[in-house]
This record gives structure tokens, sequence and C-alpha cells, in this order.
């Protein structure tokens, strides 16, 4: 069974069911089918056609027929049981009363129910389990994949995408859709599209009025399908038209640039994928033999991913102590502690978080604050605090359930609350992150990243400059 802290990334579902975070681009297709059950993500942009899930977004997915129903309506009888999950647990008294209830209501509706036609037994078992998912509250966690969601979930995990690779906003006042950010060596990159690039129309369909879900549909499609976008660069006095081919991009999680003038080290983690702290510590090396003394660590927008890599990358830092306190159902605690194998201890460090850090990505700061080792900018994390086992259900569907609770070093709950920073820096109104991809891709200047509108990235490099 694998074991991660966010497994990450968040699939939606039409039943309002809690799920991981979303990968950074808004245009990307986890699935490699651009019109079948893909799943929407919780800050309300869509990948694909989408599900509907986390608290932040809602969709509607096709329902599939099944075949056989006297299979479902086993599987539903049993499900409640400890035992269909290799539990050999006893089901307590209340357990046994309300699965019986279930069990039930679900032959009254299959034996009666006029409208043979509507009575979906997939559908029915679907809309069930997440509503039991959906009752237990855990924030970002605990969650359920259908089949074709969990093949894009561990595709999602794989760290490729399909798409063209841009990150799109829309202005709150003007409407207009804009990229905020462009993925390493993706077709948008290749093509010449940048940061602050206005999207005019695609596919000759104008995106005036319209939101970043219906922008993102339009833009999203097939390995090797084409789309045309018809581009207003900043500056520029007119349009520019694209012809971009889609293509399977493989994410880069680990970026650096390297600020001369101030000797810091600006490293952003897209998301904890397995191999990222070995990538961190090449990371930090090479900005080390470059000259830099200072190291911003940007996790903002990262939604999580391995408990194990999480552990690594705070061990990178801290020579002894506790990532964080794990506590199971029983209320038991058990510390899990960094592995002795550091990188630098010492090395001024502050880590940049916002309301899209979770998961891993708040094991990391919450520890690295409480250890004395960083000081954390931006504003308040998610506040996802629950370890995730995976459970595989019979039909290929998957339930990841939140089996322990994780604390901070110093004992702080982080589920609904999230990791407040030392210095809090909001983001002002339409300004976009900057990231060390942005920075290297345009080759920009101190005082040009200074006047970026990142006021987080600013605070960060003042602090570093002067030390506070």
């Amino acid at each position: 069974m694998s074991r991660y802290d966010d497994p990450r990334w968040y699939e939606e579902q039409q039943f309002n069911q809690p799920i991981p975070r979303k990968p950074a681009y808004d245009d990307l297709n986890p699935t490699h089918h651009a019109d079948n059950n893909a799943f929407q993500w919780p800050d309300g942009s869509r990948q694909g056609q989408t599900l509907q899930e986390e608290p932040r977004s809602r969709q509607i997915v096709k329902k599939i027929l099944v075949g056989s129903t006297l299979v479902i309506i086993a599987f539903l009888g049993g499900w409640f049981s400890h035992q269909y999950f290799g539990n050999t647990l006893l089901q307590n008294n209340q357990s046994q009363k309300y699965s019986q209830l279930f069990e039930q209501a679900w032959n009254v509706i299959d034996q009666n129910y006029v409208d043979r036609k509507a009575v979906n037994y997939q559908n029915m078992s679907y809309t069930a389990i997440n509503a039991m998912v959906s009752s237990l509250h855990d924030k970002g966690h605990t969650y359920f994949l259908t089949p074709a969601q969990s093949k894009a979930f561990d595709q999602q995990e794989s760290g490729k995408f399909i798409g063209i690779g841009i990150t799109l906003n829309q202005d709150t006042t003007s409407k207009k859709i804009i990229i905020t950010s462009t993925m390493v060596n993706s077709p948008a990159a290749k093509a010449g599209l940048r940061r602050n690039d206005i999207i005019l129309s695609v596919d000759g369909t104008t995106t005036q009025g319209k939101d970043l879900d219906a922008v993102s549909k339009l833009i999203t499609g097939n390995v090797g399908t084409s789309v045309t976008l018809i581009i207003q660069h900043q500056g520029a006095a007119q349009p520019q038209t694209f012809h971009i081919v889609r293509a399977e991009i493989t994410e880069q999680n680990v970026i650096m640039h390297y600020i001369a003038q101030d000797h810091i080290a600006h490293i952003q983690i897209v998301q904890f994928a397995d191999g990222v702290s070995d990538q961190l510590k090449t990371s930090i090396n090479q900005a080390k033999s470059m000259g830099a003394t200072k190291i911003i660590l940007d996790l903002r927008n990262n939604g999580g991913g391995s408990v194990q890599e999480a552990i690594n990358t705070v061990s990178d830092f801290v020579k002894s102590g506790d990532v964080y306190l794990e506590k199971d159902s029983s209320g038991h605690t058990t510390p899990v502690s960094v592995t002795g194998t550091t990188l630098d201890t010492r090395i001024p460090l502050v880590v940049l978080v916002n309301e899209n850090s979770a998961s891993a990505a708040e094991i990391v700061p919450g520890s690295l604050k409480d250890n004395g080792r960083a000081t954390l900018i931006g504003t308040q994390t998610f506040g996802t605090g629950t370890v995730m086992n995976r459970f595989d259900l019979s039909d290929g569907s998957v339930l990841w359930v939140g089996v322990d609770e994780w604390l901070t070093p110093k004992g702080k709950f982080i589920r609904d609350q999230g990791i407040t920073p030392n210095i809090t820096v909001k983001l002002p109104t339409n300004a976009s992150i900057l990231t060390p991809k942005d920075e290297n891709v345009q080759n920009m200047t101190p005082q040009q990243i200074l006047s970026s509108g990142d006021s987080q990235l600013v605070r960060a490099i003042q602090y570093l400059e002067n030390g506070r």
C-alpha cells in the first residue's frame, strides 16, 4: 500500500467530496482522453472535462452504465464491513446497524422505483461512497476515485501531462484570461508564449465573457492535436496567432534561479513527487557553486506529495529533531524524526507559502518553523493534516483514506488550521506568482524581480538582505 501524505492532486467529482490539491497547470489533461471522466481540481480550474469534487469547484461527470447489477449490489452490501478492506476487526453494533440500513434502502429502491431507466447502479454506488467520504469533513484528503480517475491520478503522480503547458489566471476587473506561467520545454514555451500574455481566442472562439473553466476546456485536447491561440503580447501593437500541437509533458518539479547580485537562490518545489529531495540537493549544490549564500524555498501552490520526500527535504536543513508527530485513531502519538543526512544546517533560509500550499507542503514549513530553521513568509496554508493510505476496490476504483493525523514537532494541529507564516504578506489583487522558471526564461534582472508585483518574493529577498 502506497502511503502518501497527499496522493495529490486531486480530481473532482460531482459528489461534493474533498480531494487533493491541483497541479499548477490549468490547461493540462492528466488523462489521455480529453472527453472521458477527467477531473476537476479543487481551486476551480478544470482539467479536461472534469468531475466535481473538493471545496472549490463543481462539475458534472458522464455516467457510465455498469454491466452487472448483482456484482455492484454484492459490493455495496458488504462495503461497510472492515473485512472487505482486509481488516479482521468485527463490526461494532453501530456500524452493523447502519450498514444494514443502507442495504435495506438500496433494496427498496432497486425493487420498487418506477422509472427503471433512471436506476444507474454504478452512479448510485459512486454517489453513496462520495457521500460517506464527504461526511468525514477531511478537508483536501480522504476521497474516492473512479477507475478512470485513478488511472489519471497515477499518471499525475508520474509527473506527466497532456496539453500545451500553461498556467492561467483571470483578471478580476477586466476579466481577461492571462498566462501566468509556461512549463519548461512545453509546447507553449517553445512556441513563444510567455508570462502576462493575454489569450484573446482559442480555435476561433473568443475568450471574452468566458471564465477560466471554459477557456481551459477549449485549450485541452488529446496528444498530437493542435490548438490555435490568438495572443496579445504585453507591449505589442498587434495580436499574434500561434498554432500549437498538444504533447505529453514531463513536469520539472524543482526549478532554481540564481539572483547573483544578492547571492540568493530562488528554488521552487512544484510538488513532492518521488525523487524531489535528490533534485533539491542538486539545485542547492549548483546554486552554492555559483555563489549562493542564502535560499528562498518556494512552496506556493505546492499541493503536496510523498511524505518521505517531505522528511528528506526537512532533513537537508535540520540535523536532529522531529519532522512531525503522527497521531493514530486511538490517540497514540509517534514522532517521525529527521534522517540524520544533512546538506546545510546553517545557510539562511526563507520558505514561501500560500493558501494553496498543502499536505507535504505544510509538513516541511511546519517542521522548519518549529525547529527554528527557517522564516516563513506568505499567507496561511491550506490545512490538510491526515496521512493517507490507498485502498483498491473491486472494480478498479480507489479510496484514499486518512488513517493518521499529523502535527508539527511542537504538537500543533494542522487540519483545518494550516501553518501560520512568521511574516504575513498577501499577494496584491491581480498580481501573479513569479517562479524561477519565469525569471530564467525572461532573464530577469534583480530590479525586474523587485518590480514584478510578487510582494511575497520581494519581501523574502528584503528579509534575507536585511535580516528582518
